[in-house]
């Protein structure tokens, strides 16, 4: 049997705080999709969600999962750092995940500043940039927000439909069992015959 060999002042705050030192951090976004809006639109949603990666220097181990609360206490200098050079967090429909384009057309979008296909749809004339066809893109992608919309009604439409099936398949079997039973209870008593 193995013994593990730990000292419980590691785990003391003042201690942590050394240890946590040598660790490599990064706070970063993750696009992730949405998946309530994502029914409600019809379209995949995708929203930022602030993540954390840790490392042990010299290890291939990594643990990568959303922040929370207790990470920003644990790694303030980091999530400063992180902070200081943060985007505002976009929302939407991104680009990559848009079947309509290619992926280096829309990394090529995303350097001018446009992520997701809401951006796409709502571009200023003006501001279309020195791309070919941004007119064309620009159209496609309000026609295609447009047919999701509808996708995202049928899709509603489709759900509501489903459980009112299934309330009614139960409400049906509850009266078949409340008719036996009636029946049952109006059934005349039968006699019976004394033999002599």
């Amino acid at each position: 049997m193995q013994a593990l060999d730990v000292d419980y002042h590691d785990f003391d705050s003042g201690h942590q705080s050394e240890a946590d030192k040598t660790l490599l951090v990064k706070f970063y976004h993750k696009s992730v999709q949405d998946f309530e809006e994502t029914s409600v639109e019809g379209r995949p949603i995708f929203k930022e969600k602030e993540y954390i990666n840790i490392r042990i220097p010299g290890q291939q181990d990594e643990v990568s999962r959303p922040a929370k609360y207790d990470d920003k206490q644990r790694f303030p200098r980091h999530y400063s750092a992180f902070q200081q050079r943060m985007e505002m967090p976009i929302e939407g429909t991104p680009l990559t995940e848009w079947p309509a384009i290619t992926r280096s057309l829309a990394d090529q979008l995303a350097f001018q500043g446009i992520k997701t296909v809401e951006q796409m749809s709502n571009l200023n004339d003006n501001n279309m940039g020195s791309l070919h066809g941004m007119q064309t893109l620009k159209q496609k992608a309000k026609d295609w927000l447009d047919s999701t919309k509808d996708d995202g009604v049928l899709s509603r439409l489709r759900d509501e439909l489903s459980s009112r099936d299934a309330l009614i398949e139960t409400q049906q079997g509850q009266i078949a069992i409340m008719l036996s039973r009636i029946e049952a209870l109006e059934e005349p008593p039968k006699s019976s015959k004394k033999v002599k």
